[in-house]
């Protein structure tokens, strides 16, 4: 019992170390776009790994289990940890592998 509580601490330890590690970033809400619809504000960005590309919730067009398999990325424009929102346009394609990478201005 004593082993195994020691193991879930050291795991939730490591987990917070690995996600305080990563910066937070905002997203700008766009109809048809980046973040959640029909709301305003912000989303909070998740990590994809350690791959340096990031996720949002994100307006799917069509029918997003027809979306391609192949993810595409995106940059937009990056002040500090708010990120200037995104429209999923025909030249994205469609479906839910869709990545950002932050550039500062």
């Amino acid at each position: 019992m004593t082993r195994t509580v020691l193991l879930w601490l050291a795991a939730c330890c490591a987990a917070a170390a690995a996600s305080a590690a990563q910066p937070v970033l905002r997203v700008e809400r766009v109809n048809m776009g980046s973040g959640l619809q029909n709301a305003r504000g912000t989303d909070t960005a998740e990590p994809v790994g350690s791959l340096g590309v990031w996720h949002v919730p994100q307006y799917l067009p069509g029918y997003p289990t027809a979306a391609t398999i192949w993810p595409r990325v995106v940059v937009i424009q990056c002040t500090n940890d708010l990120c200037a929102g995104y429209e999923v346009t025909p030249e994205l394609g469609r479906g839910e592998y869709l990545f950002f990478v932050p550039a500062n201005k």
